[in-house]
């Protein structure tokens, strides 16, 4: 009797140190990701943010095509990093402001057509998560939800980059589906 309970005090210990364990990993990756946040936070507004903020100003009634062409060929040239900028995009696409959202995606799509390395940076930044959210926002204006889904469409259909992705994957299906 005594055999039976040290295998079942046994046995609790070890689910109890595996369960540790995990928690411990998902405890570690939580705090990695906030502390990016908070960092990202502090350190307050770069050069690439700047450059998205008045890209994307609430003040413009159009894309200011010639400071979006500009942006490109800072990527293009190294003068300004691809990343920092996609990130800020990702920002703006997340606001609450009509404006703001279309002039981030109109920016978003000048820099995936004219910049090799914004459009790898798309599917890195995990930009293609915020864009399926503005699509089943139902607070989203429908010119931005449909702007989104025809640069999913567009990408998935130009390039193989994407296709691997699931959250293409997916988004691509709820494309089919709305549009049966």
């Amino acid at each position: 009797m005594s055999d039976n309970l040290m295998e079942k005090v046994s046995a609790f210990g070890e689910r109890l140190k595996i369960g540790g364990a995990e928690v411990g990993r998902k405890m570690s990756a939580g705090m990695s990701s906030m502390s990016f946040k908070v960092k990202e936070l502090l350190q307050g507004p770069n050069q690439a943010d700047k450059l998205v903020e008045d890209a994307t100003a609430e003040t413009l009634d159009d894309p200011d095509w010639a400071m979006n062409l500009d942006i490109c060929d800072m990527i293009n040239h190294e003068k300004v990093s691809s990343v920092e900028l996609i990130r800020g995009i990702k920002k703006r696409i997340v606001m609450k402001s009509a404006r703001v959202q279309y002039l981030a995606l109109m920016l978003l799509e000048t820099c995936a057509k004219n910049c090799e390395k914004a459009f790898s940076e798309v599917a890195a930044e995990r930009v293609l998560d915020e864009m399926v959210k503005l699509i089943d926002d139902p607070q989203t204006v429908v010119n931005n939800r449909n702007k989104a889904l025809m640069l999913i469409e567009a990408w998935g259909e130009s390039t193989n980059e994407l296709r691997y992705l699931p959250v293409y994957e997916e988004t691509y299906k709820v494309l089919l589906f709305v549009s049966l």
